[in-house]
């Protein structure tokens, strides 16, 4: 690594929360409309000139904008993942992460104490997070795609019934059910969170709503309901402890018919726990925030073996643009 690169990682924050702001702020659906200079989007977010001038800037150098005798306009990646009419819209995510930035203050602090900065709630004490958490997620997936690489190269042919434990927004079970017109899914989550999914659902998808039941579901609490012939979860097990884990597993294991298949997407890291880079980062978020860590893949095919899974497999999905894997396995 050389000073560039060392530079850039400890400087990230900046470029982090510039974008943020840019975001939050309105400023690239102010310019879908128009290129305008300093002065004109000053006036419209409303924000002092000088300031909104080295923002625009900034963004200019980062390539969210472009900018021609002095007025700025947005660039082909802004048009594409930072405008909320985009179908790859990532503003959502980046507005989530803004609400939490300060969480990353506490980070020394929590290294010290092992406690984490927020109470590990999921989002779900007050509606007005759950919602953007649940929105944050559903932007994430959309704009990197991950449901419909899932939906391409999952063979489904012979499952009739999947269920999708702590499916937020529902963007995972709407790409598999246009690729598999024959199969029936449910989303099995909290009744906030499943308040946000009908909403969304609503939106995005509402010709796949007559195929989705929306089943109220507590995964520390509830056994699932079953058997169906296929279980997803993606992004559920990072949150929680191994003791968690295994139980998960175990009522995952009584809801499967025989022959049922468990999908469980996450980052799955290396025995030592370094790789994927960003699953090793990832880890110190999950650690401010929730109980859990990114783990390895021996340590999810244990869990797994307890069970009583069966041809436990991972595939790692192409980097770029995902950093995650799928462990597969099967009830016999």
């Amino acid at each position: 690594m050389n000073f560039a690169e060392l530079a850039g990682l400890a400087g990230g924050h900046a470029e982090a929360r510039a974008i943020q702001v840019a975001v939050k702020l309105g400023m690239f659906e102010h310019l879908a409309r128009q290129p305008l200079d300093d002065a004109a989007l000053a006036r419209a977010l409303e924000c002092d000139r000088r300031a909104t001038a080295l923002l625009g800037n900034t963004m200019v150098a980062l390539g969210l904008l472009d900018k021609h005798d002095g007025r700025f306009e947005l660039s082909a990646a802004s048009r594409r993942y930072l405008l909320g009419s985009s179908s790859e819209y990532l503003g959502d995510m980046i507005l989530f992460d803004e609400a939490l930035f300060a969480t990353w203050a506490n980070l020394e602090e929590t290294i010290r104490s092992g406690t984490t900065a927020r109470a590990p709630d999921m989002y779900q004490s007050r509606r007005d997070e759950t919602e953007r958490f649940i929105r944050a997620m559903d932007s994430l997936t959309r704009a990197r795609g991950d449901a419909e690489w899932i939906a391409e190269h999952l063979d489904l042919r012979e499952v009739e019934t999947i269920a999708d434990i702590g499916g937020g927004p529902g963007a995972y079970m709407a790409a598999l059910l246009k690729r598999w017109p024959r199969l029936r899914a449910a989303i099995y989550d909290l009744p906030g969170t499943l308040e946000v999914t009908r909403r969304i659902l609503a939106e995005r998808e509402p010709r796949l709503a007559s195929r989705i039941d929306l089943v109220r579901v507590d995964y520390l609490r509830d056994e699932f309901p079953g058997p169906v012939g296929a279980l997803f979860m993606s992004n559920i097990i990072h949150s929680e402890d191994a003791a968690t884990n295994t139980n998960l597993f175990e009522k995952c294991f009584r809801a499967l018919r025989s022959g049922g298949l468990l999908l469980v997407k996450d980052h799955i890291m290396n025995a030592e726990l370094t790789e994927p880079r960003a699953g090793a980062v990832f880890s110190l978020y999950l650690m401010l925030t929730t109980r859990g860590r990114d783990y390895s893949f021996e340590e999810v095919s244990s869990w797994l073996g307890s069970a009583g899974f069966t041809g436990i497999a991972r595939t790692t999905l192409p980097s770029p643009p995902f950093t995650s894997s799928i462990v597969l396995a099967r009830k016999p």
